[in-house]
């Protein structure tokens, strides 16, 4: 099995272990690195997982991450996670859309397990349409017990319009359950879909202790745009595209300590032509400002 992320993804690695320790696991250590990469999730790719990460790792991404919502979805992981295992300089890992109406959802997550472990990759999962906190918290602990058994960290994945929308929610759901293999992450576009555009840098601040993963998209200044239905297009944006200045996110990041890898969001930009492209020298500026 190759290292966490290979050699270029150490410092995802030591942030990894160090959530490991404090859930009592145990991970080899790794020496750590001197800057953050950039991951992308494949929406919009094709649908050959092998073509997707030679495209993505040409173009100078770190990583890729793929939705495991469905059965299917486990055999793509399984596949991506075969072709990347041998790679030393790129990285793979998968959320769970976890829907209390899909009949999949329970089985989706244990399956894909041995592979997250196989990958070093933490189980990241969004929940949505349970009945009641209590069912989000007893799926949660559940969630953290099993995956500890592998070695692999649970990550809340706070998404607006699902039972946990934003970080805050995600750090209340972690406080109450009290289980340590319980992380969050941070989404820029998530937080603003919260009404917390104006306060981002607070909200790392607050937060960045127990962030894993973190996401970033280009969106509007005036992004939010109150209660959901809302479409995406102001949100989540190439990141050369919309006034919305990530500057004092990622500061904030920088600051707080955060070592893990930071995710472009590219949901519903398969129309416009090279955005990965544009976003990659766009992220370069804004690491350059730093």
């Amino acid at each position: 099995m190759a290292k966490l992320f290979g050699s270029r993804r150490n410092r995802w690695g030591q942030a990894l272990r160090n959530a490991a320790v404090a859930a009592g696991l145990w991970l080899a250590p790794v020496p750590a690195q001197s800057f953050t990469p950039l991951w992308v999730y494949d929406f919009d790719l094709g649908p050959i997982p092998e073509d997707n990460v030679d495209r993505v790792r040409a173009l100078g991404f770190e990583g890729l991450v793929t939705r495991c919502s469905v059965t299917a979805d486990v055999a793509k992981l399984e596949r991506y996670a075969r072709y990347v295992d041998p790679l030393d300089d790129f990285g793979m890992m998968a959320y769970v859309n976890y829907d209390f109406n899909n009949p999949d959802s329970p089985t989706v997550w244990r399956a894909i397990l041995p592979w997250l472990a196989r990958l070093e990759a933490p189980l990241w999962v969004i929940v949505k349409n349970a009945g009641n906190s209590v069912q989000v918290d007893t799926l949660l602990l559940e969630m953290a017990r099993s995956s500890a058994s592998y070695g692999v960290p649970v990550v809340l994945y706070p998404h607006w319009d699902t039972d946990i929308e934003d970080a805050q929610q995600a750090a209340e759901r972690i406080a109450t359950i009290g289980h340590a293999n319980l992380h969050t992450s941070l989404h820029s576009c998530h937080e603003i879909r919260a009404g917390n555009q104006d306060d981002l840098p607070a909200v790392v601040s607050k937060h960045v202790h127990a962030t894993r993963l973190v996401t970033i998209a280009g969106a509007d200044s005036n992004a939010y745009s109150g209660p959901p239905p809302a479409p995406w297009d102001d949100a989540i944006r190439p990141l050369d595209r919309g006034a919305f200045d990530l500057t004092p996110f990622l500061r904030a990041l920088e600051t707080g300590g955060y070592d893990g890898p930071i995710v472009l969001h590219t949901w519903g930009l398969a129309n416009d032509p090279n955005h990965l492209e544009r976003s990659l020298r766009r992220y370069a500026q804004y690491r350059r400002r730093l």
